[in-house]
């Protein structure tokens, strides 16, 4: 199945809209990786616009698969079970085609042509599709190439093997704050791969990337984190604690198309730049928010979750962005001092 590169920010989105990060409009953690992200972004944001979650294939799945549950019982809760044989057909062609052709993902080759059902298959599903796979049938197997395939290619390259020990892969709400904040702590979604080997124990923390790029802002903080939540029932009361890593993590990438996990690549001092997070906040209050995504890489804004506020249903940018920009071209100051 061949795949144009696509851009998804879902944790940034599901954080925002996160009930647990409820009345952090502001919170200068958001106002920056959005700034980052893309500066209307955070206008909107900041002007009191809520995101979209937008449809992500390939989180339903790794959510799924961190849960606990088969890929059987995957497709049963989300209502195609009478696919499943389509999908072990997939899974064997996908897996001949990858002895077959010894490079990363070879399946999303134009040439490898095992990625059908047939519409006689596929008759009576369309609710289903609509459901749990954004309306499209070929996103239950794209759903199951990244349970069957992308999480075990993460998993070998985070050198987490089978047989060397105990080892779980569960979702997390990882702990993200900065230095002298008197914000709440935020809660961001990642993964974890725990492992144990005698009394060692090994931590993995991976959030998803596309192209191989490994944004910097939001992986300096993850590397600053010093902890995940833990979500927990006391006196029929919900609550929640932070709680600190049992041992130093490595923050990985995971890329969410071709499968590579990396080891997070810091191009600035992790220190500074989580300290500047502030800084860079304020930027963002202040406004000369141009939609840079639109304007350097229109990828960004196919899942962005403020899409309807930049686009029309057509496609064409909005007039509200036209005069936003030129609304915010007085408020560029090019001086260093």
């Amino acid at each position: 199945m061949y795949y144009e590169i696509e851009c998804y920010y879902t944790d940034l989105f599901r954080a925002i809209r996160d009930p647990n990060n409820a009345g952090s409009r502001g919170h200068p953690i958001f106002s920056a990786l959005l700034y980052a992200f893309c500066p209307m972004a955070a206008k909107w944001w900041l002007n009191g616009a809520d995101p979209e979650i937008p449809y992500d294939v390939v989180w339903d799945a790794v959510s799924d698969f961190s849960s606990g549950i088969t890929l059987k019982e995957a497709l049963e809760k989300r209502e195609v079970p009478d696919l499943l044989g389509h999908v072990k057909k997939y899974i064997r062609d996908v897996t001949t085609y990858r002895l077959n052709h010894n490079y990363r993902a070879s399946e999303l080759s134009p040439l490898f042509t095992g990625e059908e059902i047939e519409v006689t298959a596929r008759t009576g599903y369309q609710a289903a599709f609509d459901k749990h796979f954004g309306g499209d049938w070929r996103n239950v197997l794209r759903f199951v190439r990244a349970w069957a395939f992308t999480v075990p290619d993460w998993r070998g390259d985070a050198q987490i093997q089978p047989g060397k020990g105990e080892y779980e892969f569960k979702s997390a709400k990882i702990a993200l704050n900065f230095p002298r904040s008197n914000r709440i702590t935020l809660e961001w979604p990642g993964w974890i791969w725990r492992v144990k080997n005698g009394r060692a124990l090994q931590i993995v923390v991976g959030m998803m990337i596309s192209d191989k790029i490994q944004d910097q802002l939001r992986f300096a903080l993850a590397v600053k984190s010093n902890g995940y939540y833990l979500h927990y029932v006391e006196e029929e009361k919900n609550k929640r604690k932070v709680v600190p890593w049992e041992a130093t993590p490595a923050i990985y990438s995971f890329d969410r198309q071709a499968g590579w996990a990396r080891p997070f690549h810091a191009f600035f001092d992790v220190e500074m730049l989580v300290t500047s997070i502030p800084g860079i906040a304020a930027v963002a209050e202040k406004g000369a928010c141009l939609p840079l995504g639109a304007l350097s890489h229109h990828k960004k804004c196919e899942h962005c979750g403020f899409q309807a506020q930049c686009f029309t249903r057509e496609g064409d940018i909005t007039p509200l962005v036209y005069a936003s920009m030129a609304d915010d071209a007085g408020k560029v100051d090019r001086s260093f001092a």
